[in-house]
Formats: C-alpha cells, structure tokens, sequence
C-alpha cells in the first residue's frame, strides 16, 4: 500500500498534538517513526489507520481518502497494534487471534479454511502456537503482546502499524519480531524508542513537538546535531560485529 499524508493536524480541545505533517509512505517499505516522549507518535499512528480523524489534513491511501473509505475495506487494508491493546480475559489466545478475521465475515462468507490457516500462520509467525488454548489473563505482558500482533497478522493487511511493539518483550522475542516484521512483504510503519532498532528501517521519520522534523535513512537522519536537538542526548558510531551501524549514547553536555 502507498500511503501520502498531506498537512495533516491534529489538536485535542485547543491544543495541537500534530501540526502540518505531511510525508509518504513507499509501497512494501519499513518506515520508523521516532521521537521524544509526547512528539505525537501515537497520535500520528491512530491518523494512518483511520481511527482518529485529524482536525485538517488528509491521509490517502492508495489514492482513497481514508475518511471516505468503507469502515470494512479499511479493517481489511489496515492493522493497527496500539501500545495500550486490551482484551477480554475470558478469551483464549487463539479466539484473540480468530478476532483479526472478522473483516472478511459477513451472513455471506462464513468462516473457512483460509481462516483457519490465517489464524494458524499468524499464531506461528510470534511463536505462539503452543498457547492457543491458554486464557487471556493467564498471559505475561510480553505474551499478551505477542498475541496483539498476531491478531494484526491475521487481518492479512496491506498496512501494518506497529506502536512500541517491543514493549515488554524479552530481548529474544524483540530480535525475532523485528526480523518478522522486516520479512514482511507489506508497508509497515513501526514507532521506536530504540533508535538503534530504527537504524534498520528503510527510511524513519523523526517527531518533535508534533512536527516531522526530518525524514529519510536512518543513517542520514540521525546524525549528531539531529540527537543533540531533538533528544538532547550526544551519540558516537560504531560498527556492531556483523557490520550493521550502531550508535552509542551519553547525556548532551
């Protein structure tokens, strides 16, 4: 999916949380979202998928207006996992992940095998097969997490909107979904806080203050006058042993 966003704003009684964004999104690209605590992140995600509708501006998808597109198209088209997700406790994890389906269900089209195969790959991809008959409440955080983003998987989106997945992951399952999330053959946008997990996006876009300060690779992005402004920190580079880029950080003096 191709996504344009065009001078979008976004303000909540009065106050601005998003103002004059405008960038896009490249079909089947991995794009980081970065910024301070507050800078509009998840704001910014809730607008891409159609959840929050932005007080001027526009978010076109594949050319389609968003605000115009039929409410089941867009569940179709779009995932979104939220950092704040809930779900009842009287779930099991697989009914959990069965709920990303309900897009495709109507009295005409009734549960089928590609369901059941949607349902089965997505419990797979976070490695959670073996707790498909577990209770929602009986799950860690990070397991709760992992099934948000399987329920996501199974909508089979075109886009897919990821904010901080990583919380509350161990440092194994923050490797191995992220390097499910770059084989995904999709547009994905993902909101970090590890700017080092943001260094392999295709490109990133970096937030402050509700304004998209810079946009473009990781590499060219966040240089050190970037992270001295915008996070207030100073960064050295380096060369991890694999030969990916890697920045180390201390306070800004």
């Amino acid at each position: 999916m191709k996504v344009e966003v065009r001078d979008l704003c976004a303000r909540v009684h009065g106050t601005p949380l998003l103002s004059d964004v405008s960038f896009r999104l490249h079909e089947r690209e991995l794009f980081g979202l970065v910024g301070p605590n507050g800078s509009g992140k998840s704001t910014l995600m809730r607008c891409l998928a159609g959840l929050r509708r932005p007080s001027s501006g526009r978010v076109l998808a594949d050319g389609e207006d968003l605000a115009w597109m039929p409410l089941r198209t867009r569940a179709q088209r779009i995932a979104l996992v939220e950092q704040q997700a809930d779900t009842t406790d009287r779930l099991t994890v697989r009914d959990a992940v069965e709920l990303g389906r309900t897009p495709y269900l109507s009295p005409l089209r009734g549960w089928g095998v590609a369901d059941d195969m949607a349902v089965g790959d997505a419990l797979g991809a976070v490695e959670m097969a073996g707790f498909a008959t577990r209770h929602w409440h009986t799950l860690s955080g990070g397991e709760q997490q992992r099934v948000h983003i399987a329920r996501a998987l199974a909508q089979s989106p075109d886009l897919l909107l990821l904010d901080e997945p990583t919380n509350h992951l161990d440092i194994r399952h923050q490797l191995s979904l992220l390097a499910l999330v770059r084989d995904l053959r999709i547009t994905r946008v993902v909101a970090l806080h590890d700017l080092n997990q943001a260094m392999e996006c295709d490109r990133i876009g970096v937030l402050h203050g509700g304004r998209l300060v810079a946009t473009g690779s990781p590499q060219d992005v966040l240089d050190e006058a970037l992270l001295a402004e915008v996070f207030g920190v100073t960064a050295t580079r380096h060369r991890a042993p694999d030969g990916s880029p890697r920045l180390h950080f201390s306070h800004a003096l």
